[in-house]
């Protein structure tokens, strides 16, 4: 027979190499967990931006998952927007789909929509939006964005759904719709008959003059009835589009 100081010696050996093998697997599931999770950031949000609520949420199996996302911060792998708001995908994002996001409800317009449309020949730099609140101005690493008050009852009139080269949806306004914005945005801008409107396009503009020829003048008088100024700017674009002065 085994001596009992012996058996006792074996047990306390077993039950301290068992302890040893639980950590180490348990080491081992968290250092898959870590990989496994931050490389799913990316997978599951994609070039959507994320709030700092619903990386938490993600990183629930961290001790400090606030922690976690200033580390990951630090190495890049997370793009602060504003306060609260990231991007989980460095490499590849929309600023259209970044500018609904930093401030809503926002939808993209102004000279952004035109040139995007390829109604004005110039690049933007900055994203222009228009926005139910007070204006505002965001800048971060991937670019500056602008945000323009307008009234509640024109806002939603003219603004559909675009996509994304990834297939992500973001607000953006109608050609018509963006032209209205920038109209009643420009301080000192009077549109006081249809051949003024024509000359603000084709001359300021430099607009594609057969495109805007196809825009719904419906549109733009449902709109001079929704702002709260510059309506006769906004209807004698419509009467120029009415082929009084095209």
């Amino acid at each position: 027979m085994i001596p009992t100081r012996i058996l006792s010696f074996l047990a306390n050996f077993a039950y301290k190499i068992q302890n040893f093998l639980i950590k180490y697997a348990k080491f081992a599931i968290l250092g898959l967990s870590e990989e496994f999770m931050e490389t799913t950031l990316e997978k599951q949000f994609g070039s959507v931006p994320v709030t700092s609520g619903e990386l938490k949420q993600c990183l629930r199996g961290y001790r400090a998952p606030m922690a976690r996302i200033a580390m990951l911060h630090r190495r890049g792998e997370l793009i602060p927007l504003r306060r609260n708001l990231y991007l989980c995908s460095p490499e590849s994002y929309s600023r259209e789909l970044i500018a609904n996001h930093l401030l809503a409800p926002s939808y993209v317009s102004y000279e952004t929509v035109l040139s995007a449309e390829g109604i004005i020949p110039e690049r933007v730099h900055t994203i222009r939006s228009s926005c139910m609140g007070r204006s505002r101005v965001f800048e971060n690493s991937t670019g500056r964005y602008e945000y323009i008050g307008v009234a509640r009852n024109y806002y939603p009139e003219g603004v559909g759904l675009k996509r994304t080269t990834e297939g992500m949806v973001y607000l953006a306004a109608r050609p018509e719709k963006a032209v209205c914005d920038l109209i009643l945005a420009t301080p000192g801008l009077r549109l006081q008959s249809a051949k003024a409107a024509r000359e603000y396009l084709e001359v300021y503009m430099r607009a594609d003059m057969d495109a805007v020829a196809g825009w719904d003048a419906d549109l733009i008088h449902t709109l001079a009835g929704l702002a709260k100024k510059k309506k006769n700017d906004l209807l004698n674009l419509e009467r120029m589009l009415r082929h009084e002065c095209i």
